[in-house]
């Protein structure tokens, strides 16, 4: 967040100064690239509280490990940051060359901000799909051995009484699961990230343009759809802060401790560790 909130500073000092003197170039460009890069930060924040909340409502609901998530959706993100850098490294070099033409260079931009929309669907689609899952598996009492996800479905297993799987929800965040300001929390979330995705769709759309494209010069557009969306989105992750809501969760501590070994029955097993995705 600190990285993000800091590009958008930078972005937004390069524009005021773009705008004193438009023809110069550099600072356009800078700007741009400023603020196209932040939201891709912004982002990589997001992904890491998907691993947190599986780890809080039971990672045997979930598709991948906790930690997998981040690992995941991060190298996502670093991929588009690296193919937007290249792109708006290739612009600026153009900018700075005698006869060179940035415009031939913004579809590796508009790839890399094509690729971050993809990844931000395929996170939202994740998040829907581990919600639908716990709601359901609620509904049969957590008694649907179904749920168990393939890279652990061996090591799901209840006790004599039945009274505990491994890898369902933790006992000890009970009380994260049951306060109402969780549920607060995890909506000002999702509301966050549709307004990345809204700004990240319109970014996409604007740099097919070109860099003279209508969407690039008119001010109104990209104030309500990419000024407005990331200050909202980052005014509600301040105020909604996961330490605040959430705690510190170690995830990798708690997916080794929900699916390393455990005492059952009076003595010591060891679980299998067959994992086949990270």
């Amino acid at each position: 967040m600190f990285i993000a909130n800091g590009l958008e500073t930078g972005g937004y000092i390069a524009r005021y100064l773009s705008s004193k003197d438009p023809y110069i170039w550099s600072r356009y460009t800078a700007q741009s690239v400023a603020l196209i890069f932040a939201p891709a930060f912004f982002m990589a924040a997001i992904y890491y509280l998907l691993g947190e909340i599986t780890v809080i409502w039971g990672i045997r609901h979930s598709r991948f490990k906790p930690w997998a998530y981040t690992k995941i959706f991060v190298s996502l993100d670093v991929i588009c940051i690296w193919i937007q850098a290249a792109g708006g490294g290739a612009a600026a070099g153009a900018s700075n060359t005698d006869g060179g033409n940035p415009q031939i260079d913004i579809g590796i931009m508009i790839g890399g901000l094509g690729f971050q929309v993809a990844a931000t669907i395929l996170f939202m689609l994740f998040c829907l799909d581990y919600y639908i899952r716990v709601q359901k598996n609620h509904r049969l009492d957590g008694s649907d051995p179904s749920f168990a996800p393939n890279w652990e479905l061996n090591n799901i297993e209840s006790d004599e009484q039945g009274s505990t799987i491994l890898g369902d929800a933790p006992a000890k965040f009970a009380h994260i699961r049951n306060a109402k300001k969780t549920k607060v929390f995890l909506f000002a979330v999702a509301v966050a990230v549709i307004l990345v995705f809204v700004r990240s769709v319109y970014r996409v759309v604007e740099m097919a343009y070109g860099w003279d494209g209508y969407l690039m010069i008119e001010e109104g557009y990209f104030l309500v759809l990419d000024a407005l969306m990331v200050a909202l989105a980052s005014w509600i992750t301040f105020i909604f802060h996961p330490r605040i809501f959430l705690g510190k969760i170690n995830i990798s501590a708690e997916q080794k401790e929900a699916l390393g070994t455990r005492e059952s029955n009076g003595s010591n097993r060891e679980k299998k560790k067959r994992f086949i995705i990270f």
